[in-house]
């Protein structure tokens, strides 16, 4: 375990708040939650007040083992006391025996000589052991200081910063005096997202510089709105990442704004296998209606934000009033890009054909009877276009 995981584990067992160990210690609250997260270390007065309050040892904290476990623990403390315990009693007997008791002394004084050179050992391993842990502490720092620096490096560089980007109209193109317009959002992937990293999006049009705060979505990418591209104009997109202090420009890439990027084309295919048309008849004391081309064919010339998620047709013989009278939901036979255009064609087809209504569908002459194309993206957005149907 790392010791910001050996310091979490330890207050917790504690049932200690991050609150309550950060005031026993003396620090911030933001500085020890730094420690358990190793995105910094402490310093060694407070690696061992962290000890202290915790009721373990710096090594513990930091994963090391001792050199010999078996050894019993001896403070410098223990020494001291043991040493004086033998001036005193080395005193006491000479009050009471003399020079008798000076030989028994003497033989005491071998034996405490033997324990505290047993004990001196133990000393000298324990300090070689405190040598070794704080050669390894120092290690660690040196190690994290260096990634931290790799990472800061990197992020001044802007290097491989952005996986993705996209823009998405938010609305349907608007027009008035002043041209046509576009509300958008501009949304952009990090290639690695960390905790509390910010952007900021920055739209350059001519000499103006629109500047956005974005917005962290829960699959980790950042969303600017209230974006508007004017149809003719021409918009540089560059993101600022700040993250632990250290900041950095990336430039995402240029949209040049025209007819073509703000909506799809729709085609109603109208060669001589799709003469689109009805008739009607009566029958058992009804007005009815057959169409004279079940089959429907639409091509959709989508711009490059677009991707189709699916196309229907209804057939609607009230006008806009109520539910289609029938709705016949197409397939897309295959799609294409060509020349140097980035729009995407695609071909789609179904038919209207039903058991159901093999004998038409009643029809009291009202209104006019007509097709309408609905295509939807993958983003929810519905596009429409709509074609009368001609009586043959």
């Amino acid at each position: 375990m790392t010791l910001g995981q050996n310091i979490q584990a330890a207050r917790r067992a504690k049932g200690l708040s991050q609150e309550a160990l950060a005031e026993r210690v003396g620090v911030s609250r933001q500085a020890l939650g730094k420690w358990e997260k190793d995105t910094a270390l402490p310093g060694l007065d407070n690696l061992q007040a962290l000890a202290a309050a915790l009721g373990t040892g710096v090594a513990d904290l930091l994963g090391a083992q001792t050199v010999d476990p078996a050894a019993p623990a001896v403070t410098l403390d223990a020494m001291r006391d043991l040493l004086a315990a033998r001036d005193a009693e080395e005193k006491h007997r000479r009050r009471l025996w003399g020079c008798a008791a000076g030989a028994a002394f003497i033989v005491l004084a071998g034996l405490l000589e033997g324990v505290a050179f047993q004990y001196e050992r133990q000393i000298d391993a324990l300090n070689q052991n405190y040598a070794a842990l704080q050669s390894s502490y120092a290690a660690q720092q040196a190690d994290l200081s260096a990634q931290i620096s790799e990472l800061q490096d990197a992020v001044r560089k802007g290097e491989a910063t952005v996986l993705d980007w996209r823009w998405l109209p938010v609305d349907k193109l608007h027009k008035d005096a002043d041209g046509s317009w576009m509300p958008v959002q501009v949304q952009v992937t990090p290639r690695t997202a960390r905790d509390g990293m910010t952007a900021r999006l920055a739209v350059r049009c001519g000499d103006d510089t629109q500047l956005c705060d974005m917005t962290a979505a829960a699959d980790g990418s950042f969303a600017a709105d209230g974006i508007i591209f004017t149809v003719g104009s021409t918009y540089e997109l560059s993101v600022q990442w700040t993250a632990d202090g250290a900041a950095t420009n990336e430039a995402l890439g240029t949209v040049d704004f025209n007819d073509e990027m703000t909506e799809p084309t729709i085609a109603w295919a109208t060669d001589s296998g799709f003469a689109y048309g009805y008739r009607t008849y009566y029958a058992n004391g009804g007005k009815y209606l057959t169409l004279t081309n079940y089959p429907v064919e639409l091509e959709v010339s989508a711009p490059p934000w677009m991707s189709v998620a699916k196309v229907e047709v209804d057939l609607r013989l009230r006008g806009d009033a109520g539910e289609p009278t029938a709705t016949a939901v197409l397939e897309n036979e295959g799609e294409y890009a060509y020349g140097n255009s980035a729009r995407t064609e695609s071909t789609w087809n179904g038919t209207f054909y039903s058991d159901d209504a093999a004998n038409g569908w009643e029809y009291d002459g009202e209104n006019i009877p007509k097709f309408v194309a609905r295509v939807t993206d993958t983003n929810g957005g519905v596009w429409t276009e709509e074609m009368a149907l001609t009586e043959k």
